[in-house]
């Protein structure tokens, strides 16, 4: 871990940084108020109901955890350790819950084939075209018979960073939302063929200081 006297301003969208090393930052980030969440949208469109649930690049457990007030069980799987160790250290501290973690990465998966009802990737997951094939072939090898699999993605362009996306965006540093967003949709809809459904989500921070220590801190000054 770095200590705060070695912090920088921001790590200007150096997302590899932030789980590697401030695993805490990404764990607020994940955990800021949002309305609808993730895990909402997804039990509203799919029913996580008496469903066992993959939940892949768990991170910190925020997704687990939002998904896991719905379904039947979660599998959170995650390959930083640092980001591993903040999710089973919050397990600890629910000793009741319908959750598991376990380290493993979204190219070769560590299940049988035939473990879960479904799988989902809440902005996780490879973002190479030829690297996304592999990765949702092998995500189907673990469902079983009527399952399914559920991404949550950028948009295809326009919206990277919400009402934020001009400021921190428009600069040589960051990848365009394009580079991210037209070849995950193209990849996943136009190759593989499935559907999409946009939604709108509003983040609330709080505070000022709040939003500069943590969305500044990630995104850019």
């Amino acid at each position: 871990m770095v200590n705060d006297m070695e912090r920088p301003e921001s790590l200007e969208n150096r997302w590899d940084i932030l789980y590697r090393e401030y695993p805490e930052v990404y764990d607020e980030f994940a955990t800021t108020s949002r309305k609808p969440t993730n895990a909402e949208v997804l039990h509203k469109m799919f029913n996580f109901k008496d469903r066992v649930v993959l939940d892949i690049g768990s991170g910190t457990g925020a997704s687990t955890f939002g998904v896991a007030a719905y379904a039947k069980y979660v599998i959170g799987i995650e390959p930083g350790d640092a980001m591993l160790g903040i999710a089973m250290k919050k397990l600890k501290g629910k000793p009741n819950a319908n959750v598991e973690f376990i380290k493993g990465k979204a190219q070769g998966i560590p299940l049988k084939d035939g473990t879960v009802d479904s799988v989902i990737a809440d902005f996780a997951g490879p973002i190479q075209p030829d690297v996304i094939k592999g990765f949702v072939k092998d995500a189907i090898r673990v469902i079983r018979k009527n399952g399914f699999f559920a991404t949550v993605t950028l948009p295809p362009k326009g919206w990277y960073g919400g009402e934020l996306q001009r400021i921190i965006v428009d600069r040589s540093e960051p990848p365009s939302a394009d580079e991210f967003g037209i070849p995950l949709h193209r990849t996943y809809q136009e190759d593989l063929g499935f559907e999409h459904k946009d939604f709108y989500q509003i983040q609330e921070y709080g505070s000022v200081e709040k939003i500069v220590a943590v969305y500044g801190f990630i995104y850019g000054r």
